[in-house]
């Protein structure tokens, strides 16, 4: 992790260094969603299997990242991060050399999975500690990006390459990146032995000096955990699904599925950061988040009843912003309810284990409901009331939160 930081001092390597790992582990997970179509219609995987290509990364993190956020508050990154290059090496080669095996290439992405809960964890915490107290909300902001950029890289590759080199040559822009971050560490990891900023050794992710957080804190964080467990289930039913969709409802081919489904990764994007200065403008943070869940929920009860514009533009567009501003809250939970000092590698551990709930549930269930009811008529309605009850737990967060007063200014 970066070095403490002042509250004037943002550690901007620190900062790119914990992004790059985030956005490393987004592209491994959604590198399948634009190929997606092709390997079904060419291995005959079934809706639900292909579903549990992306969720088997969310089992994974569920079972690890309590775990691995308490090694890493121990004992530092370093180690795990070399073993999650590895890993992510390893398990690409297997996908391509016996793709057609269902149960191999499963195996192979949960494999994928162990890699992904490391950095999911890593990197946001790398980027709070780098941010420091003033730079919460800019922290929070740029690593909230990390799904969409990733998943924006991944289209983009599949857009340039797959047409004329098959869906593999997305597993060997993976190999590629993860190379370039494994040299990264090194280079980070020797200027930690020499007293450079950016530090990965066994104190990277100690707490400092501060009072032990309470009961109430650590509740809060789970309710923090649960609503990013909700929110989630919806978000990755859409990131898993919308080309698929794009393909089987509308005739999009798959190349054109990836190009549409770039305008609400771009939207989504830039909404990750417009939430930093909302935020730094005093706006509550759990209110922010209720707002934004509020709009995403409209959209999902609104849709059976859209025209097929209506509905594109809704769904490119309006939910995409909201779907922008709430992962900025949600990543900024951590600081924000026990102070940047105290949201290590534990605290993320709790968070992440909530999101990897939500990313097990949504891409399966999305995909059983599709396969079960013939259609996609059910999900948006199953969807809303999910988002009913996630907006319901951003207000009792809030009212959670105003009992507490930090000091830290977003």
């Amino acid at each position: 992790m970066a070095n403490r930081t002042t509250d004037s001092d943002t550690n901007w390597t620190g900062l790119a260094f914990g992004l790059s790992l985030a956005v490393l582990a987004a592209y491994q997970q959604l590198k399948l969603p634009p190929v997606l179509p092709i390997l079904i219609q060419e291995y005959g995987f079934s809706r639900i299997l292909a579903g549990g290509f992306v969720s088997v990364y969310a089992a994974c993190g569920l079972l690890l990242s309590l775990r691995l956020g308490a090694i890493m508050q121990r004992h530092g990154a370093a180690g795990l991060l070399n073993l999650a290059f590895v890993l992510f090496a390893a398990a690409a080669g297997v996908m391509m050399l016996w793709p057609a095996l269902g149960w191999l290439f499963l195996v192979a992405r949960a494999v994928e999975g162990i890699a992904f809960a490391i950095l999911a964890i890593a990197g946001p915490a790398i980027c709070t500690a780098s941010g420091g107290r003033r730079g919460l909300a800019v922290s929070s902001a740029l690593i909230a990006t990390w799904i969409p950029v990733g998943a924006l890289v991944a289209n983009l590759a599949a857009v340039g390459l797959v047409e004329w080199a098959g869906w593999r040559a997305l597993w060997w822009v993976g190999i590629g990146a993860t190379a370039a971050m494994a040299a990264w560490t090194a280079v980070i990891r020797a200027g930690g032995r020499t007293g450079g900023r950016v530090r990965l050794g066994a104190m990277a992710y100690a707490a400092t000096a501060a009072a032990a957080p309470s009961r109430a804190q650590w509740r809060m964080m789970t309710l923090a955990a649960l609503l990013f467990t909700v929110w989630s289930v919806q978000m990755f039913a859409y990131f898993t699904w919308l080309p698929d969709y794009l393909v089987d409802t509308y005739g999009q081919s798959p190349r054109i599925a990836a190009l549409l489904f770039m305008i609400p990764l771009a939207v989504l994007t830039v909404f990750n950061l417009i939430a930093a200065p909302i935020l730094r403008a005093g706006v509550p943070v759990a209110m922010l988040l209720a707002a934004a869940i509020g709009v995403q929920t409209l959209v999902w009860l609104v849709l059976p009843h859209l025209g097929p514009v209506a509905a594109g533009i809704a769904a490119f567009l309006v939910f995409a912003a909201a779907a922008g501003i709430a992962p900025t809250c949600l990543f900024a939970l951590p600081g924000t309810i026990f102070g940047v000092e105290g949201a290590g590698g534990r605290a993320f551990g709790v968070l992440m284990t909530g999101r990897n709930l939500g990313v097990l549930c949504g891409p399966l269930m999305t995909g059983a409901l599709v396969q079960l009811t013939g259609g996609w008529d059910t999900v948006p309605k199953v969807l809303g009331a999910l988002g009913v009850l996630s907006m319901i737990g951003a207000f009792g967060l809030h009212f959670r939160l105003r009992r507490l007063s930090y000091g830290i200014s977003l």
